[in-house]
């Protein structure tokens, strides 16, 4: 009689302990950290997509500037500006977990302050203002830093902000 009761206790055992492995893949899904690895899935082609174009948009403007040619090269930051502008509309657009909300939004204001800075550049070039233009590019690296911090939990790569893929 022990040997029946001890069986159906060893059979409910494997029963739960295989609906635990079952239902951990599920449970990782919902969990904040499944949610978190589906936003950044989501999100990194977007980014991706804008480095690629960045990487296009800056191509040679460190000459450009090196060589003194500083309004030409204002219209390179102009066009960047704009193509990040629609990048941060993109990543806005795509579903963000519930608990994440408030520092995504920390976020995305950090990224349009980006933005803003890099037209700020794109404007002192136009007028031939490189200290002013110098000025604002370590704003640019400062406020780099603290959007990359706001997101570090996340482990992006692309939707990490990196001067030095620009050359």
């Amino acid at each position: 009689m022990g040997g029946v009761r001890l069986r159906g206790c060893a059979f409910l055992l494997a029963a739960a302990l295989a609906a635990l492995w079952v239902g951990a893949p599920l449970a990782a899904a919902e969990a904040p950290g499944g949610q978190r690895e589906a936003y950044v899935a989501r999100a990194e082609p977007i980014c991706k997509a804008n480095v690629l174009a960045n990487k296009q948009i800056f191509k040679g403007v460190k000459t450009m500037v090196k060589k003194g040619k500083l309004k030409p090269a204002s219209r390179h930051f102009a066009r960047a500006a704009r193509a990040f502008a629609k990048t941060i509309g993109q990543l806005e657009a795509v579903p963000q977990p519930p608990e994440y909300q408030s520092k995504l939004k920390a976020w995305f204001g950090l990224l349009r302050t980006e933005k803003e800075i890099i037209a700020k550049i794109g404007k002192a070039l136009a007028v031939e203002d490189r200290n002013r233009a110098e000025s604002f590019s370590t704003e640019l690296n400062h406020n780099s830093n603290k959007a990359n911090n706001a997101v570090l939990s996340f482990g992006f790569n692309y939707c990490r902000i990196e001067p030095s893929r620009f050359g």
